[in-house]
């Protein structure tokens, strides 16, 4: 069994900044799979989506001082062109 992660624990800056891109590419792949009716495959990548959003907003909660100034969370995505919008901070 994997030792419990303390509440006060905040993953670092690096851990959350790929987390943001898994995330972000976690949807854009679930788009296109929704896109060409791969219901199974979409359904897996929009939990792997709903697990790194979960990291990012347990460790964003941790470290709140980054939150405030938009430096965590995962980034929009136009999911008509399954891009990330990068002008997001």
């Amino acid at each position: 069994m994997p030792a419990e992660i303390p509440s006060h624990y905040a993953a670092p800056p690096e851990a959350l900044e790929v987390a943001r891109y898994v995330t972000g590419m976690t949807a854009r792949l679930e788009a296109m799979a929704v896109a060409a009716r791969l219901d199974s495959l979409a359904y897996f990548l929009g939990m792997v989506k709903a697990e790194g959003d979960l990291f990012i907003r347990s460790n964003a909660q941790a470290d709140g001082s980054r939150v405030e100034h938009g430096e965590v969370g995962p980034r929009p995505v136009n999911y008509e062109t399954h891009d990330e919008d990068l002008s997001f901070p």
